[in-house]
């Protein structure tokens, strides 16, 4: 898949292609559902705007919320459909696939911001907008209510 860069995003092509594999990297490691995505693509003090979600802030936040979402899944899997990069941004457009613990799947499209500069190697905030209730519903129905 090709990076998209507007052309006067000021990007070179060396960012944007580590902008790409920061962008797989960090979803690869999400998808094996492994916590240290947290600390090793978020700033401490990193901030996570969730759809209609109450922000989450701090990475000890994050870490509660990616444990309770990881536990109540057996498996987790991130297909990027395309993504931008800007000088402060890379914007993704994503097609997730959650597997429950109690048997059921559901498949759903989002978009995600990544606040950060091609050669930052953690994001301070990301937004994410998409309609999650129903995948809230299964994890709470799974894992109880969420740790916010």
């Amino acid at each position: 898949m090709s990076v998209l860069t507007s052309q006067d995003s000021g990007i070179t092509r060396e960012e944007a292609e580590s902008a790409r594999a920061w962008v797989y990297e960090m979803y690869r490691l999400a998808d094996t559902k492994s916590v240290a995505m947290v600390p090793t693509f978020m700033k401490e003090e990193a901030v996570l705007n969730f759809a209609s979600v109450a922000s989450l802030k701090g990475r000890a936040a994050l870490e509660r919320l990616f444990t309770w979402e990881y536990g109540a899944c057996s498996r987790i899997d991130h297909s990027i459909q395309e993504f931008r990069v800007s000088e402060k941004q890379i914007v993704v457009k994503l097609l997730a696939t959650y597997r429950f613990r109690n048997g059921s799947t559901q498949t759903m499209k989002y978009l995600a911001v990544w606040h950060k500069s091609p050669a930052d190697n953690r994001a301070s905030r990301v937004d994410i907008d998409g309609d999650f209730s129903g995948v809230f519903q299964e994890l709470a129905a799974v894992a109880g209510p969420p740790p916010l």
